[in-house]
């Protein structure tokens, strides 16, 4: 791990920050808003190289995390997979987590497709428990899959998995409760009352606010300014002194460990 830790202050939890047009605006907003940190996530090896080109131009803002999006799986070759994941294997001490990675069954519908990314899933968790490293997943149409990964990951190595924009089933995240799995709230919250009912049945010990940056809301990018609203918004729908944003920022300091 990096000797640099983050201090407390609120982080977001899971952004593509490299894909914001001003990323110095974007940081310096963040920062004004009360948002100290970032954990930038990545989806192949071009977003991998400029996330820690944006660590040595922003190293106290910047939580670099490597990983191979499920997305870019099934159309990799051999050669390109190789590349890409020593990438992963070469740089795993310089960053804070493995992601953006995980199940994406809306581009792999194939059973072989799946295969792949189940596969890649799994070399890269492997490469997070060589290395004392979290998970931050991505679990789009495999829910209970990826969730299932997560849970049999934590087990094992007694690491942190984080589901990122997972509150879409208050059964699922019963079972994420149950077996201490941290899931990240998104600005989706800010325009849906479903998505902030759903986010309010997160354990409070182990719910984490993200942007996905620079995901659209109402026709705007989002970017880690956003997660203090995020914040503001769950903190009031949960009892009274059950969550707070300090207790979120420590939420996230425990998934980092």
């Amino acid at each position: 791990m990096p000797h640099n830790k983050p201090h407390p202050g609120l982080i977001d939890a899971h952004c593509h920050l490299y894909s914001l047009p001003d990323i110095e605006e974007a940081v310096l907003r963040a920062c004004d808003a009360g948002v100290s940190k970032a954990i930038v996530v990545t989806e192949d090896m071009d977003s991998m190289e400029r996330t820690l080109r944006l660590r040595d131009k922003f190293p106290d803002f910047v939580l670099p995390g490597l990983g191979i999006h499920p997305v870019n799986v099934p159309a990799m070759d051999d050669n390109e997979w190789k590349s890409a994941f020593g990438f992963v294997q070469d740089h795993s001490n310089e960053i804070f987590c493995i992601g953006e990675i995980g199940l994406d069954y809306k581009y792999a519908k194939t059973a072989g497709e799946q295969e792949r990314q189940m596969n890649a899933l799994r070399e890269q968790m492997d490469v997070a428990a060589d290395n004392n490293l979290p998970v931050n997943l991505h679990s789009r149409r495999a829910l209970r899959q990826t969730m299932n990964e997560a849970i049999a990951f934590h087990k094992k190595t007694h690491l942190n998995a984080l589901l990122h924009w997972f509150a879409h089933s208050k059964k699922l995240l019963r079972i994420t409760n149950e077996n201490g799995i941290y899931v990240s709230v998104g600005p989706s919250i800010l325009f849906s009352e479903e998505s902030l009912e759903l986010a309010s049945s997160i354990d409070p010990n182990l719910i984490l606010v993200e942007t996905d940056t620079p995901v659209y809301y109402s026709g705007k990018p989002s970017s880690p300014a956003w997660v203090e609203k995020v914040a503001e918004k769950l903190v009031s729908r949960y009892p009274e002194n059950t969550l707070s944003k300090e207790r979120i920022a420590e939420n996230t300091l425990q998934y980092l460990k």
